[in-house]
């Protein structure tokens, strides 16, 4: 809501200089950016404990194979 609230009152006053809000761009994607980054690398986190999770499970079964024998 306070971004919403943000835009509607730099939108009421006149913008002398359209190059002034070139900031707020900037910003902004930097911070997608940064959220991009940190959302590729929880994702590669997870896939490598999902990696170490199937090693356990082939492991495991495969104890289990060698004592049912």
């Amino acid at each position: 809501m306070s971004a919403l609230t943000f835009l509607t009152i730099l939108m009421q006053g006149p913008i002398s200089d359209p190059n002034a809000t070139n900031n707020y761009m900037l910003l902004g994607y930097v911070v997608m950016w940064i959220i991009g980054a940190a959302y590729v690398i929880s994702l590669a986190a997870r896939q490598r404990n999902v990696r170490q999770d199937i090693e356990m499970l082939q492991q495991l079964l495969q104890e289990d194979e060698d004592t049912a024998v």
